[in-house]
């Protein structure tokens, strides 16, 4: 760790004084029920907090500036998310504190490769700026992936090995963010010397292992990534578990995988190298289900022990980053980032301490948040080419075809896994047709950081869209304009709409803009308050969802089908990418 700690032999006096009473402490919550991730136990105490520390645990009568008297509830240590992309909440860090607080998160450990993707090094000057002054601590995961698919994406910017190594020595630094084994095996020594980078900082490598078993995951481990967040399996996490690999449990909004994962816990004696995260969550989600306390509740409901299951959103966290010395547990020394909770079954959250102040209680934040400022240099992002046309956004062949085998991607709702399946469609006048019957639309991602022609083009099943278009400019990790219909009007009006409001989400149908949710910062985030972001996502669902669209959660599917790194199929500005083999295909297979 670095610059975590003192800065003065003075301030050490200082927090060993108030520890011996010769100082009176700032707070003592009496009368506590403290949950001992580090002991496994469950006592009964008062806990001494001076300044931003704990300085004390002990069952004796403790004189401080402030007393509070517990009442026998919980006391937890702050909870924290091992791996989340802030972007992918749509919200500024101050507006995400706000949402999380209420739910008892402290921490979270952040990849902004979204940001990266887009604005590059200086994304992320942006974004440590604007976590200052906040009631969440934000630990910064450097991404290793910008670009994600080298020559496979179009990106706003690139980070190398120059830009990574400087990144790993900012302070809050902990670890080279999720680098996935297609850049390990097939990205040459580009991304290698990234990991050495690492080790050389003394940080650990996260990994993004989907899909990945037997000597191919032996083999990425051995590269050096010791976490996934990919598991979607009992299997598969044993597995990593076994292998030394920490399973990082995963409860997003389409990435519903905390309840086959934690089956392992289950089957596992020594639950330490389990810890929770979301990855990707939207705002509507966190207010309406939790966050960190929800996959904590849904554990519990599952079948572990409670204690067990903080563990894994605390101390198994803090250990793996290295730093169980400065948060994680009550106990001296550690920030005072402490959750008070009526209960151990729901997890229902009363207080929260933060940085030794009270910041939570009882419904209310008692904790001063301003307003992020955004530079214009973070806004107008969104560049389309101005020759592009309706007709560009769809699947051409020569006239003299009646009939195409198409590759379909296939989206599973509440997974990011993209299938392969195989039609056949009509081909009328050199356009190859969508099937609204059969669930076939058409897709596009355009390009759209450096205003040229690159056009992706493919077919998907699983949105059920009839006379009208979804598009986002949220499509990981390139950002490209992402679009899904039936026609091409449509798609282009979408395409259109998303460049002038300078990125976001937005509905489209007989020639109409029906709802929208701009995104200006970068294309990805709102300059708004969570609840006017949450609005909107209710708004452009709804407006999805009277289209024809099933999916609970349209946009967040949407900006993963995206991705070339997860099995079977990603789409890019360059095309169609069969992601085991890293390299663009045809959509057409056949043409009569």
């Amino acid at each position: 760790m670095r610059k975590y700690f003192f800065k003065e032999p003075g301030e050490i006096r200082e927090y060993l004084l108030a520890s011996l009473g010769k100082i009176k402490p700032s707070i003592v919550l009496k009368n506590s029920l403290i949950i001992d991730v580090c002991s496994g136990d469950i006592y009964s105490g008062n806990v001494v907090i001076y300044k931003d520390r704990i300085v004390g645990v002990c069952s004796g009568h403790v004189k401080a500036e402030v007393e509070i008297d517990v009442k026998e509830k919980y006391l937890a240590p702050g909870f924290m998310d091992a791996h989340i992309h802030i972007e992918s909440t749509l919200l500024t860090p101050p507006e995400l504190s706000k949402i999380l607080l209420p739910h008892g998160v402290t921490s979270i450990f952040a990849d902004p490769h979204e940001l990266a993707n887009v604005l590059g090094v200086k994304s992320m000057r942006l974004l440590l700026k604007m976590t200052k002054n906040i009631p969440l601590r934000v630990f910064i995961e450097v991404p290793s992936r910008v670009p994600t698919a080298p020559g496979l994406e179009t990106t706003g910017a690139q980070l190398d090995v120059r830009n990574v190594k400087r990144l790993l020595k900012v302070p809050y630094t902990v670890s080279l963010g999720e680098l996935n084994y297609q850049n390990v095996l097939y990205g040459g020594y580009e991304y290698l010397r990234k990991i050495i980078a690492a080790d050389e900082c003394g940080l650990i490598v996260n990994g993004h292992m989907a899909g990945l078993r037997g000597s191919m995951l032996d083999a990425m481990i051995a590269a050096g990534l010791v976490d996934d967040h990919e598991c979607i399996s009992c299997e598969e996490a044993i597995e990593r578990i076994r292998k030394g690999c920490a399973v990082m449990v995963r409860e997003g909004s389409t990435e519903r995988n905390l309840e086959d994962v934690i089956k392992a816990a289950n089957k596992i004696k020594d639950t330490r190298m389990f810890l929770m995260c979301t990855d990707d969550k939207h705002p509507d989600d966190i207010i309406a289900e939790g966050h960190i306390d929800f996959n904590i509740r849904k554990a519990i409901e599952l079948g572990i022990d409670p204690v067990k299951a903080i563990q894994m959103a605390t101390l198994n966290i803090a250990q793996h980053f290295g730093l169980e010395c400065y948060v994680g547990s009550i106990a001296p020394l550690r920030k005072a980032d402490i959750v008070v909770l009526d209960d151990l079954e729901k997890i229902r959250v009363s207080e929260v301490i933060f940085d030794g102040k009270l910041a939570y209680s009882k419904g209310k934040l008692l904790w001063s948040i301003g307003k992020a400022r955004t530079p214009k240099w973070a806004l107008r992002t969104v560049r389309i080419s101005q020759e592009l046309q309706p007709r560009d956004l769809i699947i051409t062949v020569g006239k003299q075809y009646t009939k195409a085998l198409v590759r379909v991607m296939r989206i599973i709702e509440n997974q990011i896994v993209v299938k392969e399946e195989r039609a056949w469609l009509s081909v009328e006048g050199g356009i190859v047709k969508a099937d609204e019957g059969r669930d076939i639309l058409h897709i596009a991602v355009v390009e759209r950081h450096k205003g040229l022609r690159n056009i992706g083009k493919a077919f998907v099943r699983g949105f059920n869209i009839k006379n009208g278009a979804i598009g986002s400019t949220v499509a990981h990790d390139h950002h490209n304009v992402v679009v899904v219909g039936d026609n091409a009007d449509d798609m282009f009006l979408a395409v259109k709409g998303l460049e002038r409001m300078g990125g976001g989400f937005i509905v489209t149908s007989k020639h109409r803009v029906l709802a929208k949710l701009p995104l200006p910062i970068a294309g990805l985030i709102s300059t708004e308050k969570a609840s006017t972001v949450v609005e909107k996502i209710h708004e452009v669902n709804k407006a999805a969802q009277s289209l024809g669209c099933t999916l609970k959660k349209p946009f967040m599917q949407l900006s993963f089908i995206t991705l070339p790194t997860v099995p079977e199929l990603g789409l890019t500005d360059k095309g169609l990418i069969d992601s085991r083999r890293y390299k663009v295909i045809s959509p057409i297979i056949i043409l009569t």
